[in-house]
C-alpha cells in the first residue's frame, strides 16, 4: 500500500512552494530546445513523439523473456503496436545514441598487475589455480578472477602487456615483488602514524 502521507510541520512551506513552482530543468539539450513550458509533461512527450508511460506504449505482453537477448521485430507484440511517425526530436536522439562515445573500461593498477601475474603464471583458462594462489590476497573466487581478467583484456593496459611480452621486456616477478614491498612499506608507515596519534 505504501507509506501514509501525513502533514509535516517541520517543512518550510514557503520554500516547498517555490520548489514546486520552479521551472523544470531538462538536462538533455535536444529535448530542452523543443520543450514547451506551458504544457504538461504528458502533453510535451506526446508532442515530441516520446512515450510517457512505457507500459502503456508496449501493452500487456511486454514482459516476455528474451532467450537470445535480442528483440524480434516480427514478434506478435511489435506487430500489434500502433506505429507512430518519428518526429524530428526522436530522429536527432536516435542519431546521438548511435554516435555516443563509449566510456573506456577502467581497471586499477593493482588489479592490472594481479591479472598480468596470473596470466604469466597459469594457463589462460585455469581460474581455479589462480584463485588458490598465495598472491590472491583478497580471496577472489575463480569467477571473480575470470570477470576481472576479461575486463582487463578490454583495457589499453592489456595491449601494453602483450607488446612488452612480445618484445621480452616483461619481468613479472620483479614488478610484482617491487609493488608488494611498496605496499608493505606504506602499511607500516600508516601503522606507525596510527600508534603515534593514539598516544597523543
Amino acid at each position: 500500500m505504501g507509506k501514509k502521507h501525513t502533514f509535516s510541520y517541520s517543512r518550510n512551506r514557503k520554500r516547498l512552494g517555490k520548489k514546486q513552482k520552479a521551472k523544470l530543468k531538462i538536462k538533455n539539450p535536444v529535448i530542452n530546445s523543443a520543450w514547451k513550458y506551458g504544457l504538461s509533461v504528458k502533453s510535451n512527450f506526446n508532442r515530441l513523439g516520446l512515450a510517457y508511460d512505457a507500459n502503456e506504449a508496449l501493452g500487456n505482453n511486454c514482459g516476455q523473456v528474451l532467450t537470445n537477448g535480442e528483440y524480434d521485430d516480427n514478434d506478435a507484440v511489435t506487430k500489434n503496436m500502433p506505429r507512430q511517425k518519428k518526429t524530428s526530436v526522436v530522429k536527432v536522439l536516435e542519431e546521438l545514441a548511435k554516435h555516443k562515445k563509449q566510456k573506456p573500461v577502467f581497471v586499477s593498477g593493482d588489479d592490472q598487475l594481479f591479472c598480468i601475474y596470473n596470466l604469466e603464471m597459469y594457463p589462460e583458462d585455469d581460474f581455479e589455480s589462480m584463485s588458490r594462489d598465495p598472491k590472491n590476497v583478497y580471496q577472489l573466487t575463480s569467477k571473480q578472477i575470470e570477470r576481472l581478467i576479461n575486463k582487463f583484456k578490454q583495457t589499453t593496459g592489456f595491449q601494453k602487456y602483450l607488446k612488452d611480452k612480445q618484445s621480452g621486456e616483461l619481468a613479472i616477478d620483479e614488478l610484482f615483488n617491487e609493488e608488494l614491498i611498496w605496499c608493505q612499506l606504506s602499511l607500516r608507515v600508516m601503522y606507525y602514524i596510527f600508534i603515534l596519534f593514539s598516544f597523543i
